[in-house]
């Protein structure tokens, strides 16, 4: 039976409740504060039987998310550690290393203490061809080997009209850039085929772009770059060199505008986006975007490329499935389906029958 509430266990001393924050004490004397509003939303995300929402734990090693849904309680009643009990076991943390705690809407997997930075992934990599390093690429991606940026996403909110032309608030949440492997200090975009993106957007509770979305994304953005194409010279795009210089050259053009990792990027690739020509060409990969700073695309939607064509230009956006549709959550599958509805996520004349790439 679904649980309607979090029992919260906070038993430690001298914790002052102090107008809106639940403070405790750190080690050294610093201070830790959690908003009372972020502990009532784990309550409220327990309601909502959507919620593929998280408690998002900030430590000096990276960020840990919980599934709510799974949480049974959390304790700090030691002076050392925070426990979150689940299903009858316990996740520890050091207080000391907890910078801060907040509501993730995604669930995302933690990225081991091990995992590969960027560079010595695309080292590995590197001399592969598509079909040997695709399975690699997704076992990375679906062992949590993504860095904080990609846990971080960042709601979208636009007035958009349904198929009666009736105008509705839409709230998305969306990853700050594309899908990279590595930390916050060493890591690479890393362009992949449809299948493999599917496969990672379905494991993290999220879609893929439609091209509506990427045209609103890149509205939203805060750092807008100008594309960074390259020359065709035989296959040579469609190499891994080519990915790592690619995202080289983003990243030295991103440092030049003054823009952090954290932030809404656009601007910088084309985008697997889902459409209606997924289900009339099951082999294919639809692509669109890579915006000019004037806001129009490079690259209109094009599903001529078979499913195994990857060059550096492409990239993966997700975007939580769950959206916000005046204030009530819906699936992004269920809406883009929706004879009704479906406008508010795609532009296309009529709603999906397909909304993912099957593998």
């Amino acid at each position: 039976m679904k649980r309607s509430w979090i029992s919260l266990f906070f038993l430690l001393p001298l914790v002052p409740l102090l107008g809106q924050e639940l403070i405790f004490e750190k080690t050294g004397g610093a201070t830790q504060r959690i908003s009372l509003s972020t502990l009532g939303s784990i309550r409220f995300a327990e309601l909502d039987t959507l919620s593929n929402a998280a408690l998002s734990i900030h430590t000096v090693t990276g960020i840990r998310h919980f599934r709510l849904s799974e949480i049974d309680s959390l304790d700090m009643k030691d002076n050392t550690d925070l426990l979150i009990y689940r299903a009858g076991s316990a996740g520890r943390i050091r207080r000391a290393d907890i910078d801060k705690m907040a509501i993730s809407p995604v669930t995302l997997p933690d990225r081991s203490a091990d995992a590969r930075n960027g560079s010595q992934f695309m080292q590995d990599i590197l001399d592969m061809n598509f079909s040997q390093r695709e399975p690699l690429i997704l076992q990375e991606f679906l062992g949590g080997n993504i860095p904080d940026f990609s846990r971080e996403f960042i709601t979208c909110s636009s007035d958009f009209k349904d198929a009666d032309g009736i105008t509705h608030r839409v709230e998305y949440d969306v990853m700050s850039d594309y899908l990279s492997i590595g930390s916050n200090e060493d890591y690479c975009r890393v362009p992949m085929g449809p299948k493999s993106a599917q496969e990672i957007a379905d494991a993290y509770g999220c879609i893929l772009s439609t091209r509506k979305l990427c045209d609103d994304i890149w509205k939203h953005a805060t750092v807008r770059l100008s594309p960074i194409p390259y020359a065709p010279v035989g296959d040579n795009n469609s190499q891994v060199y080519k990915f790592v210089e690619h995202n080289t050259d983003i990243n030295a053009a991103r440092a030049d505008a003054g823009g952090g990792i954290f932030a809404l990027i656009a601007g910088i690739k084309k985008d697997v986006v889902i459409c209606n020509a997924i289900i009339s060409k099951p082999n294919n990969v639809a692509i669109y975007g890579w915006h000019y700073p004037d806001g129009n695309p490079i690259q209109p939607l094009y599903t001529g490329h078979v499913d195994y064509y990857v060059d550096y230009s492409h990239g993966i956006r997700l975007i939580n499935a769950i959206v916000r549709v005046d204030g009530v959550p819906l699936n992004a599958h269920d809406i883009l389906q929706d004879p009704l509805l479906y406008k508010l996520l795609s532009d296309e004349s009529g709603a999906m029958q397909q909304t993912r790439y099957l593998y």
